[in-house]
């Protein structure tokens, strides 16, 4: 399929819907983006802790509980556009 006005139009719908790759790129979704990663990766290694038996049960889910609320309040942060959010906190 050949990438004509018209293929974008029907992939799009009307010619005011610019393709995705248009929209304005927005920063604080690539940041928020990386927080989620990065929270994703420090859960991973919380588990991990947990079945190696260097971490109880309790202390992995309290240390999640933490990284989550902390990971809660940046986003809501980073959407209220806080100059006190920060990327690299977590």
């Amino acid at each position: 399929m050949s990438k004509t006005p018209e293929y974008r139009e029907q992939l799009h719908g009307a010619k005011s819907n610019p393709p995705i790759y248009e929209y304005n790129f927005l920063p604080e979704l690539m940041v928020g983006q990386a927080n989620l990663q990065k929270f994703g990766q420090q859960v991973s290694v919380i588990r991990e802790l947990e079945m190696k038996g260097e971490l109880s049960r309790f202390e992995s889910s309290q240390e999640i509980k933490r990284l989550w609320n902390h990971l809660k309040q940046e986003t809501e942060n980073l959407a209220r556009g806080s100059e006190q959010f920060c990327p690299h906190t977590l």
